[in-house]
């Protein structure tokens, strides 16, 4: 479990992956987009983050030890629902555990391998959405970043 702040930040994001490559990766490349980042290696970890914190994005990875994506998700539903909408579900398991996500509760799901630019484009555009009108001004929005109907992200 890791962390890195942006000295600007104005968000902040979870993710939840067991694999330490793409946790890397995702500290890097989101601090460098002024996030605030925390990781967790599977979903046990991850209820302890989202007891203490607010996050503006959730990057779920499906696959993973101890307590996987899919039930984190069930998990989320039954305790806070709000959330749900937070969730970027990122993954690369067959299709029949794939089906299984449903997609109208969550931001998006996006396939490993996934387009660097598409990912950081929808977390910016659900971290925007996510965060209160205070902290970030509807008129700082760019239309790329701006709030599209779930249907239209996937």
């Amino acid at each position: 479990m890791s962390r890195v702040d942006h000295p600007d930040l104005t968000f902040r994001a979870l993710v939840i992956d067991d694999d330490p490559g793409l946790t890397g990766l995702f500290l890097t490349l989101l601090a460098r987009h002024g996030f605030a980042v925390d990781c967790a290696p599977n979903g046990r970890a991850a209820f302890d983050y989202l007891k203490r914190g607010t996050y503006s994005v959730i990057l779920l990875d499906l696959m993973m030890p101890d307590v996987n994506g899919l039930e984190l998700l069930d998990r989320l539903e039954r305790d806070s629902p709000t959330l749900l909408r937070r969730v970027i579900v990122m993954t690369g398991a067959a299709q029949p555990l794939v089906d299984e996500v449903d997609r109208s509760k969550i931001w998006t799901l996006m396939r490993k391998p996934f387009d660097i630019s598409e990912l950081v484009s929808q977390v910016r555009g659900c971290a925007i959405t996510h965060s209160a009108p205070a902290s970030r001004p509807a008129a700082s929005m760019s239309p790329r970043d701006a709030a599209r109907p779930s249907a239209e992200r996937r």
